[in-house]
């Protein structure tokens, strides 16, 4: 006997077991979710170890680069036995910045680590010091202003007191361990170095070979306006990118160096640490200095509150300098962000990664910028409406 199908019977009892099967399979995904993301982890953490040395090297050649094309064009191109041979000209210059950062990385490790780790070491010894001198300042200062036993101030500034220094404590002893064991372990991660220092060698010397490749690559998988365009964007994506990494660093490097040289002449104690810690927050846009300037003020107002006053007024007049001459100075408008945009990257930056969210987040969210204008932008002409103003 011949069974006899009923295809819209068949249509429906699919859809129904779809429907049904779906929701188990979304439910077992979700269940076993932890294992799924663990076993991804695992797979692009086991990539990431492997590909490091070329990660790293693509990081030190995108950040040397704009220094062997200033060797290139503006001291050696004036040097003709070394301008006539090309090879020799790229080799002497990439050598030359190479030089250059093993020294500045020299001079780091031996001036200037051991004594910020001296200092950070002083400044943990003298943590009760500090707590008894601020217990001792509450307790005057409620006396003076009658304020005994009121509502329990005195318990809830003294509770208060004590947990601020006892994290105060906890985040400086995990700086200066962190400091020690980067020190400790750096010969574990000296093959990846010299292998990544080897690879970005490489990457600068044939960084046209590699430019020419891709460009090929992509014209034979896409159209030529396509590449055009990306090629483009990526222009400009990589100057606004390197020139905001490379402006902000100078920038922050020689506020550090001029704070360095006025807490020196005001004779302020942990004048290193201090000016290091304005210079590494100076990084971070608009915030940066007051994250910056709040320690500062604090550690040189145990010593003697006449010196923090003055180093306030010194902080505030460096930042002004900072932000009013030198900063446009090296950097103009190296973004062209609106300040609510650049509070806006670094809030939201800061959320997603922390201290170095809040610093990527302004570059990132510039080039995210570029490329919802180039898109408004070709939505614009396709429709032939005249382009607007970028004033996102």
């Amino acid at each position: 006997m011949k069974i006899q199908w009923d295809r819209q019977y068949l249509k429906y009892s699919l859809y129904a077991s779809i429907a049904i099967i779906l929701p188990i399979v979304f439910f077992q995904v979700l269940d076993n979710i932890g294992i799924l993301l663990g076993n991804i982890s695992g797979s692009f953490g086991w990539v990431r170890r492997v590909l490091s040395p070329f990660i790293m090297g693509g990081f030190i050649a995108y950040i040397l680069n704009p220094g062997v094309r200033w060797f290139e064009k503006k001291l050696y191109s004036e040097v003709k036995y070394i301008n006539e041979r090309k090879t020799l000209h790229r080799f002497v210059s990439i050598l030359t910045v190479y030089v250059v950062l093993l020294g500045f990385i020299t001079t780091l490790l031996i001036f200037v680590v051991p004594q910020i780790t001296n200092n950070i070491r002083e400044i943990l010894r003298r943590v009760p010091e500090y707590d008894r001198i601020t217990r001792n300042w509450l307790a005057n200062w409620e006396n003076d202003m009658g304020l005994d036993n009121l509502y329990n101030i005195a318990e809830y500034i003294e509770k208060n007191s004590k947990d601020i220094f006892d994290t105060a404590s906890q985040v400086l002893e995990y700086v200066l361990n962190n400091i020690v064991t980067s020190i400790m372990t750096v010969t574990s991660g000296i093959l990846n170095f010299v292998l990544a220092m080897i690879i970005s060698f490489y990457m600068l010397s044939d960084k046209e070979s590699f430019k020419i490749s891709s460009e090929k690559f992509l014209r034979a998988i896409m159209k030529d306006e396509t590449v055009d365009r990306m090629r483009e964007f990526g222009k400009e994506a990589d100057e606004l990118f390197g020139k905001f990494i490379i402006g902000k660093s100078l920038d922050s490097f020689i506020i550090g160096v001029l704070c360095l040289i006025g807490l020196s002449i005001m004779n302020i104690r942990y004048g290193l640490l201090l000016s290091t810690i304005i210079g590494i927050t100076n990084m971070i846009p608009y915030f940066g200095p007051f994250i910056g300037g709040v320690p500062v003020v604090i550690i040189t107002f145990f010593d003697s509150p006449m010196k923090a006053f003055w180093v306030t007024l010194f902080v505030l007049g460096l930042q002004q300098f900072d932000g009013l001459f030198l900063g446009p100075k090296i950097l103009g408008d190296s973004v062209g962000l609106r300040p609510f945009w650049i509070i806006f990257a670094i809030v939201v930056g800061g959320g997603l990664s922390g201290v170095l969210g809040m610093f990527l987040g302004v570059p990132i969210f510039a080039i995210i910028r570029l490329m919802v204008l180039r898109f408004i932008d070709e939505q614009l002409e396709r429709k032939k409406i005249k382009k607007l103003d970028n004033t996102l």
